[in-house]
């Protein structure tokens, strides 16, 4: 008789799609996936008790709204937050984070389990999602997705010109890459040879990199002011770990060298007429003005990849991107990474970077 009434009862919870991640609302979530809603919802309030709406925790639903669910934060990123800012009409994301701030998945269950997005795509269920659980979500995860919209943004753009212009072999010994060894800008094995071979030298494929901000908003760091790091070897103050990456794959882009700009001095080098100069590398006063560009030039440390024990006389891929870790806002992401042919000969006059076309940044799998 119990079972009976279980069977009679089935339907109608499929329908009302309990939450998340057990096997009915997986159905519920596979036959509704096109008419997926999308909210911000928290349990804050702001003066005279009207809710936050541009900031939120993420919720869905698959039933037209009867009932709602959020979603694992495993693989959130500013590429997600953005698709769901767009889609509610809230122009960009300024924030995508992983955590308890609105709430958590025991108060809130999860209504989805994880998905990835490109970041152009115009509705969250444009997004891939996964198709079995637990995958790259931990069931013990408490955290929740958390997104925050703004109305203006700032977007960064990749110079390609000044890749292939200033692309260059240089050989360094050790003994004058102290600042760079500490911000670990050198292949492994360079740490390993320092020590018995402290003078030993490093071949470095030195290049310039320019940042342009076309948005409409400046670029901040992510990172307050007073939470920035002074480094004394450099002497100035550390805004962002990681601001940049170079790799260098080979044909079947299979990585044969990497490099990073540890941290990044933001400021304005170089502005369009009409636009003036606001940020410097100071105490409280770094970021990228609307219209300015930050140009980090082929001499400075760390802007370069450590090539020494990459074989010779082959082609390669390089491949550049800025905000590779999307912890700044932008309006897209498509115009930050930057492929380009590498001809490496370990000769300076004969070693070249060319075919450089803008790229999207590739996202987590």
């Amino acid at each position: 008789m119990e079972s009976q009434r279980l069977l009679l009862l089935l339907p109608l919870l499929l329908m009302l799609g309990l939450s998340c991640c057990r096997a009915n609302s997986r159905l519920n979530v596979q036959n509704n996936h096109r008419n997926m809603m999308v909210r911000l919802a928290t349990n804050k309030e702001t003066r005279g008790g009207v809710r936050v709406l541009r900031e939120g925790r993420v919720e869905v639903s698959f039933d037209f709204g009867a009932t709602w669910g959020t979603i694992c934060s495993t693989s959130w990123s500013m590429r997600e937050a953005n698709v769901v800012c767009r889609q509610l009409g809230l122009g960009f994301a300024s924030k995508a984070t992983q955590n308890t701030e609105h709430g958590d998945n025991r108060r809130y269950p999860w209504g989805m389990v994880g998905t990835l997005c490109r970041g152009t795509e115009r509705r969250l269920a444009e997004c891939t999602r996964e198709s079995r659980y637990p995958n790259i979500c931990d069931a013990r995860n408490r955290n929740i997705t958390v997104v925050a919209c703004v109305r203006h943004s700032a977007d960064l753009e990749i110079g390609l010109a000044d890749i292939e212009r200033t692309a260059r072999l240089e050989s360094v010994p050790m003994s004058r890459l102290t600042c760079a060894m500490e911000e670990h800008c050198l292949s492994a094995d360079a740490y390993v040879i320092r020590q018995t071979k402290p003078h030993a030298e490093r071949i470095l494929l030195r290049f310039s990199v320019k940042a342009t901000n076309v948005g409409n908003a400046d670029v901040s760091p992510y990172a307050n002011y007073k939470d920035w790091v002074w480094h004394q070897c450099h002497r100035h103050y550390h805004s962002m770990n990681v601001f940049a990456t170079f790799d260098v794959y080979d044909l079947n882009y299979k990585k044969v060298a990497q490099g990073h700009k540890a941290s990044f001095c933001l400021m304005d080098t170089e502005c369009k007429p009409g636009f003036p100069r606001k940020y410097t590398c100071g105490n409280t006063t770094q970021g990228i003005s609307v219209g300015c560009s930050d140009t980090y030039t082929d001499v400075l440390d760390c802007q370069w990849v450590d090539v020494t024990r990459v074989p010779v006389n082959r082609r390669y891929i390089l491949r550049v991107a800025l905000n590779p870790e999307y912890k700044l806002g932008e309006i897209s992401f498509e115009n930050n990474g930057a492929e380009c042919v590498l001809d490496y000969t370990g000769v300076h006059e004969t070693t070249r970077i060319f075919n450089c076309r803008r790229s999207p940044l590739w996202f987590k799998i």
